[in-house]
């Protein structure tokens, strides 16, 4: 085995707790679905989560994560970073059922009350992927990736201070847009 094949499983494990803890909050809202005020704003972000999770997995099967093959090992540290914050995003994407009690079962109010953290986690994997790509290039450049990126921390920034539904759901449909087109694109190579 190889450092490439550690790396990947390391990797792979981190992701996979990260795609459990999504999951399993998903799992545990259905089964006390009579008992909360659904709304749909939570389940787009959750859905997000896991398309984000999708084009890392994609990144990593075309060879395009350089934590797949790290140099040493402060490389492979930094190259954690983005399935450890990845896995942060997952598990901050749904609340707690248990939470949920304290705020009447309202999924809405329990979203916009942890929404600052979820928001600063998903600014920072995509800060910390772009400045992976400039590390992994050699040089920071401005390509339509990096403008995608911009476009994303300019939307969700805002969101970690307001409550405004409408800005939400912008954001929301124009993130889903995005990672449906990056996906795409990524399934054509």
């Amino acid at each position: 085995m190889d450092i490439r094949e550690h790396s990947l499983a390391l990797i792979s494990v981190v992701i996979g707790l990260g795609l459990t803890s999504l999951l399993g909050g998903f799992s545990r809202l259905m089964r006390r679905r009579s008992e909360l005020h659904w709304d749909a704003l939570p389940l787009a972000w959750a859905f997000i989560a896991l398309l984000l999770v999708n084009n890392y997995w994609w990144g990593l099967y075309l060879g395009e994560v350089a934590a797949t093959a790290p140099s040493n090992v402060d490389t492979f540290l930094l190259g954690l970073i983005f399935p450890v914050l990845l896995y942060l995003i997952c598990a901050a994407a749904l609340p707690d059922v248990h939470a949920l009690h304290v705020r009447g079962g309202d999924l809405l109010a329990m979203y916009f009350a942890e929404s600052r953290y979820f928001f600063a986690l998903i600014i920072l994997y995509v800060f910390a992927t772009g400045l992976g790509t400039a590390a992994h290039a050699g040089a920071f450049q401005w390509n339509e990736h990096m403008w995608l990126r911009l476009v994303i921390v300019s939307l969700c920034f805002p969101l970690m201070w307001t409550r405004k539904l409408l800005l939400h759901w912008l954001a929301a449909v124009v993130m889903l847009a995005i990672m449906v087109y990056v996906l795409f694109e990524m399934a054509l190579h």
